[in-house]
């Protein structure tokens, strides 16, 4: 009888204590497929969400040249989902996106958590005089970046415009339908092309954990971020982690690391979410021969 008690009593027990333990309900790991060089296989047309929209600084200056962008995010990260994207692919890139439920990711900046960047102070009081100074320009180098066709570095290129990701043996390519721009990141390397050589788009190099692709970026010759960060220095190092997480979503950070304009690093998340079946890449004329520049700065001297 007392053994019968006593079974009884541990069954009673177990079975409290599994009711009072939350059952472990986390979904398990997305295992995409793999390519012949064993790469997971992250390759398709994905639009970029919560990069540079998200991503202001909680106490960012107006900029002259858009000055709705100052403490909100822009457009390309409201909340019903739509982007500024040409109507040509249907309101807000609704085409392009596809008619499911958009998933829900962390966008923005993530650290600080407070969204209040790590500026020198120094350096905060001189871009800010820069982006006065940029409507009108008062140089060359206060013309906005893309309106002189420069190559977009890593940050530029609306959020809701296409990427389309390929792989290849040994290396990575983004193709940007901004500026018809392409970004290789290389697998193979890990040493950074010497200090003398500075290229637009920077050094990719990169490597895979697990699903998560890897990129550590130098060599910048020069890049943005948004039209408050209206520039960034030779000093620039970034680490971004392009992570795998189910067949139609890659989550994304990236660290950006500049010790001459910031005290520390800090940290950006978004994602790419795969566009709709069938979307193609369309043309993206940025004209050199415009009235731009002429417009800005009058007609250049007669030869």
């Amino acid at each position: 009888m007392k053994l019968a008690a006593t079974v009884i009593g541990i069954i009673l027990l177990a079975s409290f204590a599994s009711a009072q333990t939350p059952a472990n309900t986390s979904a398990p790991a997305y295992t995409p497929k793999t390519l012949p060089d064993g790469q997971p296989d992250m390759q398709g047309m994905y639009l970029r969400n919560g990069i540079r929209g998200g991503g202001v600084e909680a106490d960012a200056p107006s900029s002259p040249l858009d000055p709705g962008e100052k403490n909100s995010l822009s457009v390309s990260n409201r909340g019903d989902g739509l982007g500024p994207y040409p109507r040509i692919f249907g309101e807000g890139n609704a085409t392009l996106r596809g008619a499911g439920p958009r998933p829900q990711r962390r966008t923005g900046i993530i650290d600080p958590a407070d969204r209040k960047l790590p500026w020198r102070p120094e350096e905060d009081a001189k871009r800010r005089q820069f982006l006065l100074d940029q409507n009108p320009p008062k140089s060359l180098r206060h013309v906005e970046l893309n309106a002189r066709c420069v190559l977009p570095g890593l940050f530029q290129g609306e959020d809701g415009n296409p990427f389309t990701f390929m792989q290849r043996p040994g290396s990575v390519v983004i193709f940007y339908d901004y500026n018809h721009t392409s970004r290789v990141i290389d697998l193979n390397r890990r040493e950074h092309l010497g200090k003398a050589i500075r290229l637009f788009m920077g050094d990719s190099i990169g490597h895979w954990e697990g699903n998560t692709l890897v990129v550590d970026t130098t060599n910048f010759n020069m890049s943005s971020y948004s039209y408050q960060i209206p520039y960034l220095t030779d000093a620039l190092h970034t680490i971004e982690r392009f992570t795998i997480s189910d067949r139609d979503t890659i989550d994304y950070t990236v660290t950006i690391d500049d010790s001459k304009l910031f005290t520390k690093p800090w940290t950006v998340a978004g994602f790419f979410s795969r566009a709709a079946e069938g979307s193609e890449s369309l043309e993206f004329a940025c004209a050199e021969g415009t009235l731009t520049l002429e417009n800005m700065f009058g007609q250049p001297p007669a030869r």
